[in-house]
């Protein structure tokens, strides 16, 4: 699925309003949580599951321009 920083901005938002405010507690969220978001999507869902992705291998500035072939191109060094 395609998103751009419009769709990660306003599911920040959401995730800090519900409390979810460090790298530590995206990391921690879990499938129960979700559930307490209101008027979460399934490209929301998606965009969190990136999210997480980048938290825990330290590319966040990939993950917010959208680059998803850097993770491929660094493995291939």
């Amino acid at each position: 699925m395609n998103y751009n920083l419009g769709n990660i901005s306003k599911l920040l938002e959401k995730l800090f309003k519900a409390g979810f405010d460090t790298e530590k507690t995206i990391l921690m969220m879990s499938l129960e949580d979700l559930t307490k978001i209101p008027d979460i999507t399934s490209l929301e869902i998606t965009i969190i599951l990136d999210l997480k992705s980048a938290i825990k291998t330290k590319k966040i500035i990939a993950f917010l321009s959208g680059n998803k072939n850097i993770e491929k191109k660094e493995e291939k060094k």
